[in-house]
């Protein structure tokens, strides 16, 4: 299958840097196909530089085929991030790689936790044909959306015939000394639905860090990425020989799993013949499951560090963003006229996910640099639109009128916002993982509640004071799993200018609409975007000379 890589290379190159670093990045399109694309400094916050943020007509202008742009920006923060391509299927495809930014030694705050840093678990679906196709079969024929394959670091054991006899592709391998502790970063770049659970044989994961952000350590036997990235600390005291690593898909992979090799430098076992653990397990961060004694959300963390006050205080705005699968006749899938959702067999049916019942629709031009050239008349704005049903959950059976704009959510520089961010759950037991640019935040309450959750019923738990929050040392993050008929409740200070994605981070859904976008302090941004930044936009007629 055809694969989009960045210097021939899947994943793409590995960045690592110290904290405060310049960086200056010259993307060269070579696509054969003619293709835009983006770069996307995944955890990046871009502060002074949200023109770097590398969404396409959201942030900048998509870069042509044959043409190069040059990102230049501040590392910051530290953590464990990745870069990928955030136009159409490209980091589906292969465009991605990690990015870890390092923080000075005297600034770390597990400098004792660990004894080396050098060992990334980069995880990523595999699919048998590009995106494209899976996503055309499936949202215009009745192929399916699941992913067959898992790959870590870009290597996976797959077997197949040749001469009679099965051969096998190489897995990654760990090397690690005995009796050293070793720091793991795991990042998921999954493009469709595909959550893993990762443990080792024999060894329990220290958790130091989620998303960037040190936390207190958390000791678990395995955890459950979806679009996020968690930091551990192994320590390599069991008896030296070789230790399957395991990432057992989920959800829509539930049938894939992959492994790596934990190898004890020195020992003659090559091929683990360890057995995954039983019994007394301890899990972090689950997919759809109630908090247990065993089961833990991200919760459950806390930061190193106080949280900011002003997450603690009264937000100046509250709102609530629901989603779910919506029966409606999206234009792109069900025309209304010829083959409306309801004249179709059902499985042809094309569910939508969406954002308080919108589809988002790019604009004609770059929203941050060139929002006076944008069609004012396509902007949409959920959270203040009386107009528009905002959250309101109908029965499955019920079809929405289908509502497709830029949506766009205006804040206030400097507010304090909170989100209640809910899955109605009603179409499919699903679990999105949604993630905010340009911002970390407090993930101050979350709870599954059912197997559904309606609007008025979350509007209702708010109002009587069920929800449990926490702001003690509270958990910040940049990307988050809701669980489906569940809610979590975010906080964050809008204190950087810019115009910040709010999305999905499942590509398919991505690609459908399951977006929004936050204005934030267009008053400071708009005065410092670079003269020379490219521009695009709609060609007007041309008039001929006379």
């Amino acid at each position: 299958r055809a694969v989009t890589v960045v210097n021939r290379m899947l994943p793409g190159p590995s960045i690592k840097v110290c904290e405060g670093d310049q960086i200056i990045v010259r993307l060269n399109n070579k696509l054969d196909n003619g293709e835009g694309t983006t770069i996307h400094w995944h955890g990046i916050t871009q502060r002074g530089t949200p023109w770097m943020d590398g969404v396409p007509m959201i942030t900048q202008c998509a870069i042509p085929s044959g043409t190069n742009f040059v990102y230049n920006f501040t590392a910051y923060p530290a953590g464990t991030h990745w870069w990928h391509g955030h136009s159409g299927f490209h980091r589906s495809d292969g465009a991605f790689g990690s990015f870890i930014v390092k923080k000075p030694a005297l600034s770390n705050l597990h400098w004792d936790a660990y004894d080396e840093d050098k060992h990334t678990i980069l995880v990523g679906d595999w699919l048998h044909q590009t995106t494209m196709e899976k996503y055309i079969q499936h949202h215009h024929s009745s192929g399916n959306n699941k992913g067959e394959g898992m790959l870590i670091n870009g290597k996976g054991e797959h077997g197949y015939q040749k001469n009679g006899s099965t051969v096998y592709t190489p897995m990654m391998k760990y090397t690690v000394e005995s009796l050293k502790r070793y720091r793991f970063r795991v990042i998921n770049n999954a493009a469709v639905f595909c959550p893993f659970e990762l443990s080792v044989d024999g060894h329990q994961l220290n958790i130091i860090a989620t998303d960037g952000i040190d936390v207190t350590s958390h000791t678990v036997t395995s955890l459950v990425g979806g679009g996020e990235r968690f930091d551990f600390v192994l320590n390599a005291n069991q008896t030296p020989s070789s230790y399957w690593v395991r990432i057992q898909g989920l959800a829509d992979c539930r049938n894939s799993s992959q492994r790596a090799v934990l190898w004890y430098n020195g020992t003659t076992t090559q091929r683990p013949t360890s057995t995954a653990d039983v019994g007394n397990t301890t899990k972090l961060n689950p997919l759809n499951e109630k908090e247990t004694e065993r089961v833990k959300f991200v919760t459950s963390l806390s930061t190193l560090t106080p949280l900011d006050v002003r997450l603690a205080q009264k937000p100046d705005l509250v709102h609530f963003v629901g989603f779910d699968f919506k029966l409606v006749d999206n234009t792109r899938y069900h025309d209304s006229m010829h083959y409306p959702i309801r004249a179709v067999p059902r499985n042809h049916h094309l569910y939508s996910p969406q954002l308080n019942n919108v589809s988002f629709v790019p604009s004609s031009s770059p929203l941050l640099s060139q929002y006076d050239d944008v069609d004012q008349s396509l902007i949409c704005d959920t959270f203040r639109d009386i107009n528009v049903p905002s959250t309101t959950v109908l029965t499955p059976s019920a079809i929405l009128q289908f509502r497709a704009c830029t949506h766009i959510v205006d804040i206030k520089l400097g507010s304090t916002v909170e989100l209640v961010v809910f899955d109605e759950g009603r179409t499919f037991n699903a679990g999105h993982p949604m993630h905010l640019h340009g911002h970390h935040f407090a993930v101050v309450a979350m709870n599954k509640i059912k197997s559904t959750l309606s609007l008025d019923e979350i509007q209702e738990i708010y109002a009587n004071g069920s929800i449990a929050y926490n702001f003690e040392n509270t958990v910040m993050k940049d990307s988050v799993i809701v669980p489906d008929g569940g809610y979590v409740v975010i906080r964050f200070v809008a204190d950087n200018p810019g115009i910040w994605s709010f999305h999905c981070h499942l590509s398919f859904h991505q690609e459908a609409g399951m977006l929004m976008a936050f204005r934030v302090g267009e008053e400071v941004y708009e005065k410092n975007i670079p003269e020379n930044f490219p521009k695009c936009g709609n060609w007007r007629a041309i008039e001929r000379k006379s």
